[in-house]
């Protein structure tokens, strides 16, 4: 990216995707919701996912299965919730593959404001 040429498509280190800008288009420093670290660029779903495995790996090496599995999603939703927390919980169920009660004990564990129906567009 160093050499003064425009960047028109960018991959993701972890899952390879790519996405690329059509010619006459104004050209992103990064595409929206992609990450640079170090040099390394991720995608949004691969940023949801290193944020599952921090979570994980923070965890003592012989927790049981179930305690990676729920710290995996807690940290996923938490990633979410840091992104956008006025974002709607049903939104980041979705996104995170998980419940609407999960996102709200998430929202109560990690000190966000609760988002109210109103302001979630209900």
């Amino acid at each position: 990216m160093g050499n003064g040429a425009t960047v028109t498509s960018w991959t993701c280190e972890r899952c390879e995707v790519t996405t690329s800008w059509m010619p006459g288009v104004e050209v992103p420093r990064l595409p929206p919701n992609w990450s640079e670290h170090s040099g390394v660029l991720y995608c949004l779903g691969c940023q949801r996912e290193l944020a599952g495995e921090d979570g994980v790996a923070s965890l003592p090496e012989d927790a049981p299965a179930d305690d990676r599995r729920k710290q995996h999603s807690h940290s996923r939703i938490a990633f979410e919730i840091g992104r956008d927390p006025e974002r709607p919980d049903q939104q980041i169920a979705k996104v995170c593959r998980t419940s609407v009660v999960a996102v709200r004990r998430a929202r109560e564990r990690i000190g966000s404001p609760k988002v109210t129906a109103k302001s979630q567009g209900a």
